[in-house]
C-alpha cells in the first residue's frame, strides 16, 4: 500500500501544478471524476482505460512523472479526472490510486 500512496501523492501534486480548472474545458475534453485502470505504464507515461456506455476505451499516453510511473502498475486504478489541454490527454484531479 505505501508505493499507491506514494504514487497518489505524486500525482496529486502534478495534477496542482497544471491548474486546470475543468469548467473551462469543452465537453470532449473532459473526462469526469471515475475509476480509471491502468492499461500500460512506461516511464513518464500512462495509458488509462475506462467503460462508457458499455464499451472499453484507453486514453494516452498520458504524461505523469517519472517517479510515479516506477511505482505504479499494470491493472491497479486510479480515482482521477482527465483533461485534454492543447491536444494532450492530462490528469488533472487525484484522489486515490488502488493496487491491483
Amino acid at each position: 500500500m505505501p508505493k499507491a500512496e506514494r504514487a497518489a501523492q505524486i500525482l496529486f501534486e502534478a495534477a496542482d501544478d497544471i491548474a486546470i480548472d475543468p469548467n473551462d474545458l469543452a465537453d470532449d475534453d473532459y473526462r469526469d471524476f471515475d475509476q480509471f485502470t491502468i492499461a500500460r505504464v512506461e516511464p513518464g507515461r500512462l495509458w488509462l482505460q475506462y467503460y462508457e456506455d458499455g464499451v472499453e476505451h484507453t486514453i494516452g499516453p498520458i504524461p505523469v512523472p517519472n517517479k510515479a510511473t516506477r511505482l505504479l502498475r499494470k491493472g491497479w486504478e486510479i480515482s482521477c479526472a482527465l483533461g485534454s489541454i492543447r491536444g494532450t490527454w492530462r490528469i488533472i484531479e487525484v484522489a486515490n490510486v488502488y493496487p491491483g
